[in-house]
């Protein structure tokens, strides 16, 4: 009888174990966050890039000149080779650590501050500051995003000449010179409008559905991390393509004789009366193949690295 209430003295009520419960990422000193966010966003940036530098090819296609993700792939692979498939990637990865440094390990800052995680004030979460805390993250990130994108989409269209050997560094040096620092933020407010929107659909998904597979101490397992992080981007990558499509027409380089995209509400209205409606979801198979296994593999990545280096 003493032994039977020693044990049960020892062993926690369902209530107690949900009280402990606190996220991976918030029992993470703030050096790990941002080592651990920046080598997820490589991994995920890395695995999905040549699908990006088809979804950007797709949305600039005007003419009809690819008949869909994998025409796209082998017309890029015949003319300019499979290397082309990952011009830019470096510029990217360098982009992508503070980037992704930000979006996740912010996202994680302002759930502390919502305490969202805290089964004592939110017992089944709260995903409307969930979402808040998503969208606040993925508004801080714009000012490493806005120049990355304008970098990556740059080159991902660039047209080398025949036998020209692709320095990306010497382009990316080009691009600098000839738009200048501020020229670099161009499309900043569509670059807003995708992020946020995004970001709140994205981590609101996200934390609903980690908390109904995370453990007794609020960590989720590799595989969990990953099919509940890439769930949550088909959603949201899906919602935000339109959004997608625009930032994309600002920022790239229009071909010689069309007329460059110039304001967010006229390219909208531009879209739709040359192109019809549908033409704002141009690639959102692409987008949404990337986004899912790109955030998919970089939550994975950070959760994984959370339980093992605590």
């Amino acid at each position: 009888l003493v032994t039977n209430n020693r044990k049960a003295m020892q062993t926690p009520t369902t209530n107690e174990r949900a009280s402990q419960i606190v996220r991976a990422a918030a029992e993470l000193s703030l050096a790990k966050n941002i080592v651990f966010s920046a080598a997820g966003g490589v991994a995920g940036a890395s695995a999905v890039y040549p699908l990006d530098m088809a979804k950007t090819q797709l949305q600039m296609d005007k003419s009809g000149k690819f008949g869909g993700l994998f025409d796209c792939f082998g017309k890029i692979a015949r003319s300019e080779g499979i290397g082309a498939l990952y011009r830019g990637l470096p510029a990217n990865i360098i982009g992508i650590m503070p980037e992704k440094t930000i979006k996740l390990a912010g996202n994680d800052f302002f759930r502390q501050q919502f305490q969202v995680d805290n089964p004592k004030v939110y017992p089944k979460g709260n995903i409307g500051l969930e979402g808040l805390a998503g969208g606040l993250a993925g508004a801080c990130q714009i000012v490493i995003t806005t120049p990355m994108e304008i970098t990556k989409i740059r080159m991902q269209m660039y047209q080398p000449a025949p036998g020209e050997t692709v320095s990306q560094m010497k382009i990316l040096g080009q691009l600098v010179k000839e738009m200048g620092i501020a020229g670099m933020y161009t499309g900043t407010f569509s670059t807003f409008m995708r992020d946020v929107p995004f970001s709140i659909v994205y981590f609101s998904l996200y934390g609903m559905l980690r908390r109904k597979v995370a453990d007794d101490r609020g960590k989720v397992s590799t595989m969990n991390a990953l099919l509940t992080s890439s769930a949550a981007g088909v959603v949201a990558a899906s919602l935000s393509t339109p959004l997608d499509v625009i930032k994309t027409r600002l920022q790239a380089k229009t071909a010689p004789g069309v007329v460059p995209y110039k304001g967010w509400l006229p390219t909208v209205t531009r879209i739709i009366g040359e192109e019809g409606p549908a033409a704002l979801f141009k690639g959102v198979g692409p987008r949404v193949i990337i986004i899912s296994p790109l955030f998919g593999i970089a939550l994975m990545v950070k959760e994984t690295l959370a339980n093992w280096f605590p």
